[in-house]
């Protein structure tokens, strides 16, 4: 059983016209930024690093395989999980709010963003495990380029995914759905006064 576009749009919670290349438009930007910045640190590597023979060396190849990479890795993956699901869940009880027109529960959550200090700790081991996969010696360059440029294809993409969900109001959803007068809204004059009655 087939249903048709009408009836889908009717039930579904979307904007109609944002399907097809609106969103296609508005979300190649988060592909594209990584793989460009992929492409630019690649090439440094290549001209920069691995042209002139700068590399930890032979030596260094078991420890840096089966100790400090997987301990930087591991890291990473801890904390860009934490942060991407955080805004992940925050994102999605402001969409809640929105839908139900809770204002209350949206202004709660309008204005968190991660925490500074999460970011430093997204930060530090994104940047350690870039500059160790490009100090990482590779006897061929091409497999040098595949790891370095998925390293850091891999690390923008997250970040950038993160920093998207976390500033929601670039959502065109957001902005179709959302009552224009609630992000002009003083969250800490909104609560005095309701504390006031």
């Amino acid at each position: 059983m087939r249903i048709s576009n009408k009836l889908l749009t009717n039930r579904r919670n979307f904007v109609s016209w944002n399907r097809r290349y609106v969103t296609f438009r508005r979300h190649l930007p988060v592909v594209l930024r990584p793989l460009f910045l992929a492409l630019i640190g690649t090439l440094l590597w290549k001209f920069l690093l691995y042209d002139n023979h700068f590399s930890f060396g032979e030596a260094a190849e078991n420890p840096l395989l089966f100790i400090i990479l997987p301990l930087v890795s591991f890291v990473y993956v801890i904390f860009a999980s934490i942060a991407i699901g955080s805004v992940f869940d925050e994102y999605k009880i402001i969409s809640r709010a929105v839908v139900k027109r809770d204002l209350e529960t949206f202004l709660l959550h309008r204005d968190e963003q991660l925490p500074i200090l999460l970011h430093i700790l997204v930060a530090i081991p994104s940047l350690l495990l870039v500059a160790l996969s490009m100090a990482f010696h590779y006897s061929e360059w091409g497999v040098g380029a595949v790891a370095v440029f998925s390293v850091i294809f891999i690390v923008v993409t997250a970040w950038i995914v993160a920093t998207e969900l976390d500033d929601f109001q670039r959502s065109i959803w957001f902005r179709e759905s959302t009552p224009e007068e609630w992000h002009e809204i003083d969250v800490a004059k909104y609560f005095d006064e309701k504390r006031s009655k």
